[in-house]
């Protein structure tokens, strides 16, 4: 008998005010480092030391995040300590966490400060290397812990974009249909199964769920579920598309006008939602949603496109990656 042999994270836990009972959930957890080390930026540190402090850690890193150009100095020193490192920040420093852990061969856990992206759990971790982003290929977290107080307290924008880019999977599983279609691309359906059922869940909210208990465990639990469809399908295929290629175009060529990235894909999904798959996606009504969750409003005041502007844009997503899209079928102008 033959199965594919999937790692799956050895803890989840979210819940109110549990940073300070990071020892106690590993353990209960079964998972036993002789030392731990934490990663993480200053000023976060000095927010939540009294609780991070209720840990025993080795050492602590303090890191910039977002750029591959402070990785080798953090590698060294995460060569010379034996246990766990500990990634608490946003997606800047969980993906150069995951960068360097990947690296040195390190197991790791994600602490993430806020839910602005997939970032939490991916096998993708997107760093900027002399000025320009690029995607490396790395190994997913061990396990990840959410404390609901601490994201609570993030920038509200950075939860809109976590939504815009779960919900955006809905897009890219069009386009991966699309290009089984067209083109014969094979899909993995335990995958597609997995990033679909992954949004699922966001629907039955309205903006005022937003920093509600029950909102923040199923948008966690949707990018969890999302990053291990990414893992199951060996690719980003199942959960980035044309409206994918839209924001990473925006930051490849126009970085001067580049904003967060879960909000490029919520301007790029909607946009090619309504004016490219009339009747693809009936049973969720993109538009609808993210004006009911408020997201609309976030877009339109963190963004600096006009919707007049995006058909310009078509051709530069096209550079990014050889990735069969609905942008195949646009005739450009």
């Amino acid at each position: 008998m033959f199965y594919n042999f999937v790692r799956t994270p050895a803890i989840v836990k979210t819940g109110m005010g549990i940073l300070g009972k990071i020892d106690e959930l590993l353990h209960t957890s079964h998972l036993h480092f002789p030392q731990k080390v934490l990663i993480t930026q200053k000023h976060l540190y000095d927010i939540y030391r009294e609780s991070l402090l209720r840990n025993e850690f080795c050492d602590i890193i303090f890191v910039e995040g977002g750029n591959t150009e402070e990785a080798a100095g953090i590698i060294s020193q995460i060569k010379e300590n034996d246990g766990l490192l500990i990634a608490f920040g946003g997606g800047s420093v969980l993906d150069l966490v995951k960068y360097c852990a990947d690296k040195a061969d390190k197991p790791y856990i994600n602490i993430p400060s806020a839910l602005s992206n997939d970032a939490v759990y991916s096998c993708v971790a997107r760093l900027t290397r002399n000025g320009k982003k690029y995607s490396f290929g790395v190994q997913p977290p061990i396990g990840l812990i959410v404390d609901f107080d601490v994201v609570r307290h993030s920038p509200a924008t950075l939860l809109y974009a976590g939504v815009a880019d779960l919900v955006s999977n809905l897009s890219a599983l069009q386009d991966w249909k699309l290009a089984h279609k067209n083109i014969h691309e094979s899909i993995n359906e335990i995958a597609y199964m997995l990033s679909k059922q992954s949004v699922i869940p966001l629907f039955r909210y309205k903006e005022s769920d937003l920093l509600t208990e029950d909102f923040l465990f199923d948008l966690t639990n949707g990018l969890i579920t999302s990053g291990l469809s990414m893992i199951i399908c060996g690719s980003t295929r199942v959960t980035s598309g044309a409206e994918h290629l839209i924001s990473h175009a925006i930051d490849e060529y126009f970085h001067n006008r580049s904003s967060i990235h879960g909000l490029q894909v919520g301007w790029a999904h909607e946009i090619i939602n309504r004016k490219y798959r009339t009747g693809a996606n009936d049973d969720y009504d993109i538009t609808e949603y993210f004006n009911r969750m408020g997201v609309l409003k976030v877009i339109h005041n963190n963004l600096d496109w006009e919707e007049s502007e995006f058909d310009s844009l078509i051709p530069y997503a096209k550079k990014i990656r050889n990735r069969y899209t609905i942008f195949n079928t646009i005739m450009e102008k």
